[in-house]
């Protein structure tokens, strides 16, 4: 009852306005934005530290480090024009080494006015685009991750020639650098979608990150063998840390990759302070240092009942800032 509680709350948040403007229906006008308000406070940084269900968007191989591997997510962003992107996921272990996880991305595109060849009006019908995806991962070693994603892409308009579906496919790959930082990459949209009578690629994503964790402060324990009496020192993690990383992206057809820094501050276990920007990339087509085309904050606030609300605001794909809020239940 819980679970199906949660997953009716998570819904209704997913839940977009209406819009006022047209908008186009392919693929790149939502496949490339950020899903969820930590992925979009740390600029889309995500490959490499993913933390919650929204990681089979980014990198399924993420799915594996999970540290609530039974969890919802939801979240929220409206767009200019009254457009919205919003999304459903969950994520579920499946034995001791895999994960398995679920997500729905709803993109409200537009809103287009219908007249007959006399100039009557006859309407007005909204235009939808989205993403149903299934991901799942197995990790190879205590260290290291493979996943797999497939995504069904789907345009709806009233007019057929604006209308179709793809099938993509994401890989990504997890793993434990020197156990000091964790390396990701993952390549994203593989595959060919139809609109009309028009087929063509889907815009595939490379991504290539690196992440640390730096705990504010270590705690030592010393434990000692039942069987042999003897003793041993272990390091336990401090859940305060700050965790710094570098990703690259390269869009297809795109003139050069996007490096974006960014970072997450944990002061508190209840809360966390984040933000990225995108330090290398393309700026009205000219490659450039700091081209201001990704730039990012946000905060994470842990409610009780094992929530986590995530709030962020951030430039990205467009000029306008935009806001997203996420919700993460553990069902653990």
């Amino acid at each position: 009852m819980k679970g199906f509680t949660i997953a009716a709350a998570l819904f209704l948040l997913s839940i977009g306005a209406f819009c006022q403007e047209t908008a186009t229906l392919l693929p790149s006008s939502y496949a490339y934005r950020p899903i969820g308000a930590r992925a979009a406070g740390l600029s889309g940084m995500q490959v490499a530290c993913a933390d919650d269900p929204s990681a089979l968007y980014t990198n399924p191989a993420c799915l594996g480090y999970l540290v609530a591997p039974n969890s919802l997510f939801g979240s929220i962003t409206p767009l200019s024009f009254g457009r919205s992107l919003s999304n459903l996921a969950a994520t579920l272990a499946v034995g001791t080494n895999a994960h398995v996880g679920f997500g729905l991305v709803a993109m409200n595109a537009g809103t287009i006015t219908r007249r007959d060849a006399a100039g009557t009006l006859q309407g007005t019908s909204t235009l939808w685009q989205g993403t149903a995806a299934v991901a799942a991962s197995y990790m190879l070693t205590d260290q290291s991750s493979v996943g797999v994603a497939g995504r069904l892409h789907i345009a709806s308009a009233p007019d057929p020639a604006s209308s179709g579906t793809g099938i993509g496919v994401d890989i990504g790959y997890v793993t434990s650098v020197l156990g000091m930082a964790t390396l990701g990459a993952s390549l994203q949209n593989l595959g060919t979608m139809t609109i009309g009578s028009e087929r063509f690629a889907l815009p595939w994503m490379l991504r290539v990150g690196v992440c640390t964790v730096i705990p504010f402060e270590e705690q030592v324990a010393t434990t000692t063998s039942a069987t042999l009496g003897t003793s041993d020192t272990i390091v336990i993690p401090s859940s305060e840390c700050v965790l710094i990383g570098i990703e690259a992206q390269y869009r297809a057809q795109s003139p050069t990759p996007t490096l974006i820094v960014g970072t997450e501050i944990i002061p508190h276990s209840l809360v966390a302070i984040r933000g990225g920007i995108a330090i290398y990339g393309e700026s009205l087509g000219v490659p450039q240092l700091i081209p201001g085309t990704f730039f990012s904050g946000g905060v994470s606030l842990h409610l009780p009942s094992a929530l986590r609300l995530d709030y962020a605001i951030a430039r990205g794909v467009t000029t306008a800032l935009v806001h997203t809020l996420s919700i993460v239940a553990r069902l653990d």
